[in-house]
């Protein structure tokens, strides 16, 4: 595709930067004010995090979806598995939890326990209403759908 397509920088990047800080300053400056305790608060300040960090991926397809080439190219991109080597699938499915035992195992040398590596029932780390799981695994695919489709062409 040729680039003339994705002819909208100011908008997009500009957009794409100032709806996430918006967000996360409000939900900021909420969850410093009188009102830090109350669920309801809690709650709409998860959702305007991830309003936040949605925020890219919907101005892109804003921008996207309604040219059909643009479309075309998106979802050819997004589907088109063809290529892809199988040394990065294995990549890609075991880097992050390899990384992490061995950070945990690097660790035991500073003197943290063995408890560690047990699974636990309970989540210790949230992002509001939503587990760090969650927001762990949904980050990094909006971040590439939203910067590496009209931020940076697809091709």
């Amino acid at each position: 595709m040729q680039l003339q397509k994705y002819n909208r920088p100011i908008l997009f990047y500009g957009t794409s930067v100032l709806v996430p800080w918006l967000c996360w300053f409000i939900w900021a400056w909420l969850s410093h004010s009188q009102w830090q305790g109350n669920p309801a608060v809690f709650f709409c300040g998860s959702v305007l995090g991830l309003t936040g960090l949605c925020a890219p991926f919907i101005i892109a397809m804003i921008l996207i979806l309604p040219d059909k080439e643009m479309k075309q190219e998106f979802v050819s991109a997004t589907f088109r598995l063809k290529g892809i080597r199988p040394v990065f699938w294995t990549l890609t499915i075991f880097l992050f939890p390899s990384s992490i035992l061995a950070a945990q195992a690097i660790s035991l040398l500073f003197g943290y326990s063995l408890s560690q590596f047990r699974i636990v029932e309970h989540l210790s780390f949230t992002a509001g209403i939503f587990p760090a799981w969650f927001l762990l695994i949904l980050a990094p695919i909006l971040e590439e759908f939203g910067w590496h489709t009209y931020g940076v062409s697809i091709r």
